[in-house]
This record gives C-alpha cells, sequence and structure tokens, in this order.
C-alpha cells in the first residue's frame, strides 16, 4: 500500500464517522498536503489546492464551454497538468476533500506549514461554503502570511466573506469566467484576472489601465497581487497560450459575440 493509499483510506473512514472529534480532524490536518513551489510561476510560495478533476464546480464550467468556446474553463491548463501528473490529481482531490468536508478550528489550521506567501488554489477552484470559509480561517490563523484566494466560484467565496469577514493578510483575486470580457468585480474583491485571447487585445486591456501577468513568474514583478501593491479594483491581464488554430477560432467567436456586440 502506498502513502497516498494509506491517507486515502483513513480519510474515507473518517469521513464516514457521523461523529468527527478533533483527535479526526488533527487526523485529517496531518494528511493534508501544503505545496511550496521552489521554481516555476509561484516560484518562492507555498500553495493550499483544490482539484479541477475533483471539483462539482470545475466540472460544471467545464460542460459549460462546450458550447461558449469562451469559457475559459475549456482551455484549462490545471486539467492537462493533472492528467500528465496523476500522483498530483490524486493529491489534490484528497485536499479538497478535506477541507471542503470539515469546518476547522482556528487553532486547528494554526498548525498547517503556511509560509509567508500563500496561494489559495494554483490549481483547481472552491468547491463550496466550507472550503472558503477554511481558506479564511487558515489566513487568519497564519496573520504573517500573506494570502491570495484565487476564484471563479464567487457565490461561495461572498457567503464565507459574509460570516467570517476578510482577513486583513488576504487578498480575493476574481478570476473571469469569459475569455477577453472582465468580470463584474465582487464587493469583496481586490482584483479581476482575466484571460485575453490574443496579443492585440491583451495589450488593449494593459493601454486602458489592466496589469500585465502574462507568465512572468510572481517574484519577477514583487508579488503584487499577495501585497496588494496594485490599485484596488485593477484588472491583471494575461495572455491565453493556445496553439494558432485553435486562437484562431477562439478570436472568431470573440468577435463575433464580443466586437460585434460593441463591448
Amino acid at each position: 500500500m502506498t502513502k497516498y493509499e494509506r491517507d486515502l483510506s483513513v480519510v474515507n473512514a473518517i469521513l464516514a464517522k457521523t461523529e468527527i472529534t478533533a483527535t479526526d480532524r488533527m487526523q485529517l490536518l496531518s494528511i493534508y498536503a501544503v505545496s511550496f513551489h521552489d521554481s516555476g510561476k509561484i516560484e518562492g510560495c507555498c500553495s493550499c489546492d483544490s482539484s479541477c478533476h475533483n471539483c462539482a464546480f470545475c466540472q460544471k464550467m467545464m460542460e459549460h464551454a462546450t458550447s461558449n468556446p469562451l469559457v475559459i474553463c475549456g482551455y484549462c491548463y490545471d486539467f492537462a497538468q493533472e492528467n500528465r501528473w496523476k500522483d498530483t490529481e490524486k493529491r489534490h482531490g484528497l485536499n479538497m476533500r478535506i477541507l471542503s468536508a470539515v469546518d476547522f478550528t482556528l487553532e486547528e489550521l494554526a498548525t498547517l506549514p503556511i509560509t509567508a506567501i500563500c496561494r489559495f488554489n494554483s490549481s483547481g477552484d472552491v468547491p463550496n461554503e466550507i472550503y472558503a470559509r477554511n481558506c479564511i480561517r487558515i489566513a487568519m490563523s497564519h496573520p504573517y502570511a500573506k494570502t491570495a484566494l484565487w476564484a471563479k466560484n464567487v457565490p461561495a467565496c461572498e457567503k464565507a466573506f459574509d460570516e467570517l469577514g476578510k482577513p486583513s493578510n488576504m487578498i480575493f483575486v476574481q478570476s473571469s469566467l469569459l475569455i477577453g470580457i472582465p468580470c463584474k468585480r465582487s464587493r469583496y474583491a481586490d482584483y479581476t484576472f482575466t484571460v485575453y485571447p490574443d496579443e492585440e487585445t491583451t495589450q488593449a486591456a494593459i493601454s486602458k489601465g489592466a496589469h500585465e501577468c502574462n507568465g512572468k513568474k510572481c517574484k519577477e514583478c514583487g508579488y503584487k497581487c499577495y501585497f496588494g501593491t496594485w490599485e484596488k479594483g485593477a484588472d491583471i491581464a494575461e495572455l491565453l497560450r493556445v496553439p494558432a488554430k485553435t486562437r484562431a477560432a477562439i478570436m472568431a467567436e470573440y468577435n463575433k459575440r464580443v466586437v460585434k456586440a460593441g463591448e
């Protein structure tokens, strides 16, 4: 039996119980895996991740993308990554199950090894309100960390913020659902994050005041999303990375639905 299989059996046994004890909750958190990134896009950060394969919200959005080519979830890089790295998919899925099933206390969540900068959902999204509340409590229980929550599932996040408040050390980045169309910003969102269909639309958004992300490592821009040094309400622009043939089809749909509509 592998470590993952042992962890899975323990999680299944605990979550099947009618009453989960404090000892059970600490056992779950001992299994929860906080990732530290020593390379890649978010080098220097830790992350608490969900999984697009196991998140009902993600699955719903990918299904929606089959009838609307502008839904960004149809081009999910995380989906492809988890398909390549099945062990990562399994561990992310187990993490998501733990944080979305049990409301942990601040004292319990304080035991997680959160570093100075933490991203919620470098993989996946918010599956439900329990998960969102736990993300907020993780930030609250690590007051010296700078944290940032990326999410498209805004209703679940808003309900959690309504209940618990928004920690001063948490930035909420609301991801736009549609390519090239910034979402209407939630009252709790510090920034929006929008993927644009080509170089021209990306640069046009930047010219209008959006800030460039475009695949740069977070440390290269000084972790502005985490420290909140962009102006409040800013849109963060990212260029869609797809093959030329796919981009051409997306641009055709974008021009038909957006440009002709006068957006």
